[in-house]
């Protein structure tokens, strides 16, 4: 007979597997409907596979999420090992697409968005699933998807042997790289691609070729609704750093395309139509009622071969998917190395530890037989199979009672039971079967028990049959041990612990815990644990930010008090990176000729660790230089960074871009230059026998070649000369131009540089010479022969 969990029956098998079965079972106690995962007989033998087993119920207790399949508890005895879960009354995204090929694109994009909420919360804690694929997923009569399997699941950036689903592995997987929050992105896309079409996004049966497709072969985007390419191009980049840097910021970019695409209510019309599929397949639910027996077959067993088999058909690279309706067993390519826990795994916690002590329950359980006091039905021994009475000596496992507390519905086993001591009963029986069973009975509750299970018969004959009447008082439940560890302090300022407790029996025992921080207000809460021999509980704090520097304790007390004392756990929390509180920076070069460029920076922190700084120099944009430093010890900084250039960048932009602890600003200056020429003159210029002669000075204030233009003008004529000055930063030079003019006629001489001077350009002139003028006749009279001089 195969082990089962104590405190469940089991109604049916809903899937098997090499690596374990998976079951319908209810909770005796409440009884609460539940799914347990059974690790298989031969694989809790490995070492590897056991730790591997433990490490994901640990893994899941941490993981409280709607989208997450809850686990209530695990189990591990001498016998076996399971998880207790939530049953999830609802069909495997796998047994959709199989029976109804591709969904509507409202309804992928539903499943997709639940799956991507399942995996934040995953990612939130640091861990990747690895193992994202349809056969993980399972979709409610709602229309809500949950997900399961963290059998493989990874700390982000953990280097490990290449496992997973071959169709779904992103190609980071498939060169054995690390996997990270965009792994788990990758499967989710390509299981929505796969709703969205009805096939995979790469079909190849040959490993080898398949993973040459995840990492080379183009995403097939155009067998997709338009609408949503973005989205599949996004999720399958080959480049883990070209896809959403997590599933929370894949979930933006859905809805934001989600709604542009179809409207505002997407998301309802997508659960109609997944709450339709699933309602095609009502008789895969776990809560369908199976049809009678036939003969000794299993009827859980007839109903789901079929689909064990085809889950044995479509599993890849080693994972078998063993339930459609409720969990997934999977097979993983290789163990993970990690040692199992020094002792089993108690119960994990499934409610908040403030809501861990139920009001009304009492420290200790009043002694059986007490009047008023409504106590269980015992078994006569012929309700007690050998099976049954060698698992009551096996140690007792520990059944989360407080999840669980409320009765959804009347437990299976009580109406079995009851028929036993009901009053239907004759009479007779009673008397035949109290004697036998008395020596083996605690006299204390033979005088209780008796009359109430023999209606009609007088209590004297069985007080005549029973050895001692006398009450004894139970067995005080003594706490054996204690231990605190695994305490964390996340970014968020939330403290997270384990306490595990051992008692000597199942009464109640109080558990109190306590958290301290240096220099700040804590925090107390009580536990009330019964029911077990060991508890494992999860306590979390949550603080307002993280105590950097600080020091949190976590100490745990218990009534009746543990040998030793308390215990306490401490963490030293790494003193917080220094902040940037403030950045400011100014740019200045000097006057020409200088060529240094220097930016003066002042900085802000909050406190006096490190902070890199770095200064970036460009012209007009493109970079030229950088400068680096490393600032501490203070809480504000004034720092200069400084760049020389080969040449003053004359009339550009010179811009500065300062990066400090995540701030950045940037300052800009324009770079004025004097003229080049500075001052060109005429020192002399005249005109003679038809020629213009001018000499010319020019002053630079560099050597670079400097062009000299001289223009002459004449009357109506005239023309020019030019000449190129270099290596000096003083000229002297005289150009002459023959010109033909009239007389006293204008002319000029003007002269100019390239690049032009600084007062601009220099002229000179004057008139040519007079026209001589014509010899006028003698107009004095000649003396005649008769005239006298005197």
């Amino acid at each position: 007979m195969e082990w089962s969990a104590p405190g469940y029956t089991e109604i049916r098998q809903l899937g098997a597997g090499a690596s374990g079965r998976v079951t319908l079972a209810v909770h005796d106690e409440t009884g609460v409907k539940v799914a347990i995962k059974y690790l298989s007989a031969r694989l809790r033998r490995d070492p590897a596979a056991l730790a591997r087993f433990q490490s994901e119920a640990r893994l899941l207790t941490t993981l409280r999420d709607p989208n997450i399949a809850t686990i209530w508890e695990y189990i591990q005895d001498a016998d076996g090992a399971c998880i207790v879960m939530e049953l999830v009354d609802g069909v495997s995204l796998r047994a959709l697409l199989r029976e109804n090929g591709a969904t509507e694109p409202e309804a992928a994009l539903v499943v997709l968005k639940g799956s991507l909420l399942g995996l934040a919360r995953a990612h939130d804690a640091g861990l990747v699933h690895k193992d994202y694929k349809p056969e993980n997923v399972l979709v409610r009569g709602d229309g809500v998807s949950k997900l399961v399997d963290f059998g493989i699941a990874v700390r982000q950036g953990t280097v490990a042997r290449p496992e997973g689903t071959p169709p779904y592995m992103a190609p980071e997987l498939w060169e054995g790289l690390p996997a990270s929050p965009a792994t788990d992105v990758y499967a989710a896309t390509a299981v929505f691609f796969e709703c969205l079409t009805g096939h995979r996004p790469y079909r190849s049966t040959e490993p080898s070729v398949l993973g040459y497709q995840h990492l080379h072969a183009p995403v097939p985007v155009h067998d997709a609704p338009v609408p949503v390419r973005g989205l599949i191009e996004r999720g399958l980049a080959k480049d883990p750093a070209r896809r959403p840097a997590g599933a929370r910021a894949f979930v933006a970019e859905l809805e934001a395309t989600a709604r542009a695409a179809y409207g505002e209510d997407w998301e309802e019309r997508g659960r109609r139509r997944l709450a339709a599929l699933v309602a095609l397949l009502a008789f895969l639910l776990p809560s369908a009622e199976a049809p009678p027996p036939e003969a000794t077959t299993s009827l859980a067993r007839t109903v789901f071969r079929g689909l064990h088999a085809n889950a044995r058909r479509v599993a890849m690279g080693g994972a078998l998917a063993t339930a459609a309706a409720v969990a997934v067993v999977v097979v993983v390519l290789a163990a993970r190395q990690s040692p199992p826990p020094a002792e089993p795994i108690g119960a994990a916690a499934a409610v908040p530890p403030s809501q861990a002590v139920t009001p009304g329950t009492p420290d200790t359980p009043a002694p059986s037989g007490t009047p008023g006091t409504p106590t269980a039905p015992e078994e006569t021994p012929a309700q007690t199979p050998a099976s049954t009475r060698e698992a009551a000596a096996t140690p007792p496992v520990t059944p989360l009672r407080t999840p669980l507390r409320t009765p959804l519905r009347t437990p299976l086993r009580t109406p079995l039971k009851t028929p036993v001591k009901t009053p239907s009963r004759s009479p007779a029986t009673t008397p035949a079967r109290t004697p036998g069973k008395t020596p083996v009975k605690t006299p204390a509750k033979t005088p209780v028990k008796t009359p109430a299970k023999t209606p009609g018969q007088s209590p004297r004959p069985t007080v005549e049959v029973t050895p001692t009447p006398t009450p004894t008082t139970a067995p005080v439940t003594r706490v054996l041990g204690v231990s605190v560890g695994g305490l964390t302090v996340g970014e968020n300022g939330v403290a997270r612990g384990t306490v595990t407790v051992r008692t000597s029996g199942t009464a109640a025992v109080t558990a109190t815990a306590s958290w301290t921080v240096t220099g700040a207000d804590g925090r107390t809460e009580r536990l009330r644990l019964s029911g077990a021999r060991s508890y494992t509980r999860a306590l979390t704090w949550s603080m307002r930010e993280r105590p950097c520097g600080a020091t949190v304790t976590l100490t745990v007390t218990t009534s009746p008090a543990a040998p030793g004392g308390a215990r306490s756990a401490s963490l030293a929390v790494p003193p917080c990176p220094t902040r940037v509180t403030g950045l400011r920076v100014s740019l200045s070069l000097p006057d020409a000729p200088g060529r240094t460029a220097t930016a003066q920076v002042r900085v802000a922190t909050s406190g006096t660790g490190e902070v890199p700084v770095q200064a970036r120099f460009a012209v007009g944009g493109d970079a030229v230089g950088t400068r680096t430093a490393s600032l501490s010890g203070r809480t504000s900084y004034a720092r200069s960074f400084t760049h020389t250039f080969r040449s003053r960048p004359c009339g550009a932009t010179v811009s500065v871009r300062v990066t400090a602890g995540g701030r950045t600003a940037t300052a800009r200056a324009s770079v004025p230059c004097p003229p080049r020429v500075r001052q060109v003159s005429i020192v002399r210029a005249a005109y003679g026998d038809g020629v213009i002669v001018a000499t010319v000075a020019v002053t630079t204030s560099d050597t670079r070649p400097v062009r000299l233009v001289v223009s002459f003008a004449a009357g109506e004529g005239g023309g020019s000369e030019s000449v190129t000055l270099s290596g000096r930063t003083s000229y002297t030079t005289t150009l002459r131009q023959a010109v033909k003019a009239s007389c006293g006629a204008r002319w000029s001489v003007t002269a100019a540089t390239d690049p032009a001077a600084a007062g601009g350009s220099d002229s000179a002139g004057g008139r040519t010479g007079e026209c001589p003028k014509a010899e006028e006749p003698d107009r004095t009279p000649s003396p005649r022969s008769d005239d006298t001089i005197r």
